[in-house]
């Protein structure tokens, strides 16, 4: 009877909201199954140690070369702050200063004295790393003397470490080559254990419980009420809701969140689709209670705050239901292991993880179709829906840099590598669609919201800041507490987004890019069309767009593709990315005709209009349209007797005579 009513109530909860019971708790990576991995490599993420890959997974038979090893060592031991010191440093004679992780190894050579290199003095830095040399250099990192180890290398080592408890759950065989599974084992036990001298090699705090990590502010809180500042700021985790301690460097930040050996992840892999606005349905089955609270976007929320496909999941430590609103439509590129009861799902380029709860709705496409996918929190599919139901349509926001799109999802970020076109947006915020096979829509998103960013008043003009706000800055996330100055002025601002309180929960800065100021010229080249399948169909005229401001070929920059929709001769202030391969945004500079000559006052200002215009006399601009050449600023005013002012913001960029 039991049985038959426990059927009965789950079958309505599905029907109503796509919940399913609670299962094995959420992993970050695809291809972690074993629940210790998977816990020691959210640690080791949230230290700074070692990450996933762009396709979503953690690769943990992956074997480890001692170069890599060192570099997971140095940020083991919180030394990535002194790297610069060692990066003109040569050790070793086959660690030359421009080999990619010479600081790292430098550093854990003469600065730390973990390693040592080979007898004939060179380290080796492309070699295996083995299990006996992992041990040693921990070891030394807990204050063991080889002299107090003696005996025969690495059987000694090994003998010692599985005494205290270092290599537990990891090979004793210390000739094998170490996998990056064992290695998150290996720097997990390494928080736990106690050093040569007694007590762990970082404070831990009383046991309690994970409330959140919140990538906006970068701080860590717990169930005992306390806030942390962290290390190394991080979005989302699935470490959320456990018990166990936080691991504290010597100045009181949080390096990284403890759970106790052998505790469940944090966040049950169950999730409810949430049916209707501000319905409350299947939330409380997902948490087996009704006195939950509710995060949504990682900011505290009230049901009244949920719409329709929103994903809720529960994680039990904290009693919390954590919500996300993010909506993906995708290219359904691939799934494994079918498309019938796929666990995980190819687009993007990326591998998304499939909760039970996504299983009937993914059923319902194959590879090859256009779908929405509902993320959860932690950016696993939760569910798929038509992307032409108005009420389910994308809203996915993503922020570019360096060819990479960071997926802003629930509070947190994904990494999509490879997208097409990237390149083209970097600096910018996008909104993101992939509607057909190979081609995926980045459309650049202007800022909305106006006003300065002050980190005092934690506000950006008169809207407050959402808890977990997301801030982006030269290409990472940071939070408000590293930012180095108090006021950031809305110029610096590149994009702001705002919740559905109001709050500003995504901020894009726009201090990494450069200006130029210019006239537009446009050039048309041939280019190849190919067809969906990739094959040559003919070939089209394309435009591409320039900015000029000098005599020379190099005062110009471009041409690179036009998106901007402007015209041969225009004015305009133009955003170079970081790399100065293309524009990530452009803006008409403001014109004033006929302007006499008799309006200029000394040689820094002109007034008209009722209104005093600023330039410096070194830098403006002056072109003349009739010879079509860009001439000096006394040429300008002896020209003429009337000049077009072209200004930005009350200054004059550009002086043009003629036309």
């Amino acid at each position: 009877m039991k049985q038959k009513l426990l059927a009965w109530v789950l079958a309505v909860c599905t029907a109503l909201t796509l919940v399913l019971p609670a299962a094995a708790a959420t992993t970050r990576f695809s291809d972690v199954s074993d629940p210790t991995v998977r816990q020691s490599a959210e640690v080791l993420r949230l230290m700074g140690v070692l990450d996933g890959y762009a396709d979503g997974t953690f690769r943990p038979d992956t074997v480890l070369t001692r170069a890599q090893f060192c570099k997971m060592a140095v940020y083991a031991m919180n030394g990535s702050s002194e790297l610069g010191r060692y990066r003109t440093v040569t050790v070793f004679p086959d660690v030359k200063p421009s080999y990619w992780a010479a600081s790292y190894i430098n550093m854990a050579a003469k600065g730390k004295g973990i390693i040592s290199g080979y007898p004939d003095g060179n380290f080796y830095p492309e070699r295996t790393v083995t299990v006996g040399h992992a041990v040693t250099m921990l070891l030394r990192m807990l204050g063991y003397k080889d002299e107090d180890i003696g005996g025969v290398w690495p059987d000694s080592y090994m003998a010692v470490a599985a005494t205290i408890g270092l290599t537990e759950g990891v090979s004793t065989n210390g000739s094998a080559g170490l996998s990056r599974g064992q290695a998150a084992r290996l720097f997990r036990n390494l928080l736990e254990t106690e050093g040569a001298q007694g007590g762990t090699l970082y404070a831990l705090s009383e046991e309690t419980d994970l409330v959140s990590v919140d990538g906006g502010a970068g701080t860590m809180k717990t169930s005992d009420g306390k806030v942390y500042t962290m290390v190394h700021a991080a979005g989302e985790t699935t470490l959320t809701g456990t018990r166990g301690r936080v691991v504290l460097t010597e100045d009181g930040k949080a390096l990284t969140f403890l759970p106790n050996s052998g505790g469940s992840s944090g966040t049950t892999s169950a999730a409810v689709i949430v049916g209707a606005d501000g319905s409350a349905a299947g939330l409380g089955s997902l948490a087996g209670n009704s006195n939950y609270t509710i995060y949504k976007n990682g900011s505290p929320a009230t049901i009244g705050d949920l719409r329709k496909y929103d994903v809720a999941v529960y994680s039990p430590g904290t009693n919390a239901i954590r919500v996300s609103d993010t909506r993906l439509t995708v290219y359904y590129e691939n799934c494994a292991p079918s498309p019938s009861a796929p666990t995980t799902i190819t687009a993007l380029g990326h591998t998304f993880n499939v909760l039970p709860t996504a299983v009937e709705s993914l059923s319902k496409y194959k590879p090859g179709d256009v779908l929405t996918l509902l993320l959860t929190v932690d950016g696993q599919v939760a569910a798929a829906v038509d992307p032409n139901t108005n009420s389910a349509r994308g809203n996915a926001i993503g922020v570019v840099w360096d060819g990479t799109v960071y997926l802003v999802c629930g509070g947190s970020t994904i990494e999509l590598t490879g997208v097409a076109g990237a390149a083209e947006h970097n600096g910018q915020a996008v909104r993101i669609n992939a509607s057909q096979q190979n081609k995926v829509t980045l459309s650049d998103q202007q800022n909305a919201l106006s006003g300065d960013l002050v980190v005092s008043t934690r506000k950006m003009g008169s809207r407050p800041l959402a808890d977990n706000v997301l801030i982006f800055d030269g290409g990472k996330t940071i939070g408000i507490n590293q930012l180095t100055q108090d006021q950031i002025p809305d110029s610096q601002i590149l994009y702001a987004r705002a919740n559905w309180a109001g709050e500003v929960d995504l901020i894009v800065l726009d201090r990494a890019v450069d200006w130029i100021v210019g006239r537009v010229f446009i050039e048309s080249k041939e280019v190849p069309v190919y067809d969906d399948e990739g094959n040559l169909t003919g070939s089209e005229w394309q435009d591409s767009l320039g900015v000029e401001y000098g005599n020379g070929s190099e005062n110009r920059v471009g041409p690179f593709g036009a998106r901007f929709g402007f015209k041969q001769g225009d004015f305009v202030s133009a955003k170079l990315n970081s790399k100065g391969t293309g524009f990530v945004s452009m803006t008409k500079l403001t014109a004033l005709q006929n302007v006499p000559n008799t309006a200029w006052v000394g040689n820094s200002a002109i007034t008209y209009g009722g209104r005093t215009y600023t330039f410096d006399p070194n830098t403006v601009l002056c072109y003349n349209s009739d010879g079509r050449r860009w001439i000096t600023l006394d040429e300008a005013k002896a020209y003429a007797d009337t000049v077009t002012l072209h200004v930005k913001d009350g200054v004059v960029c550009v002086v043009e005579v003629g036309g």
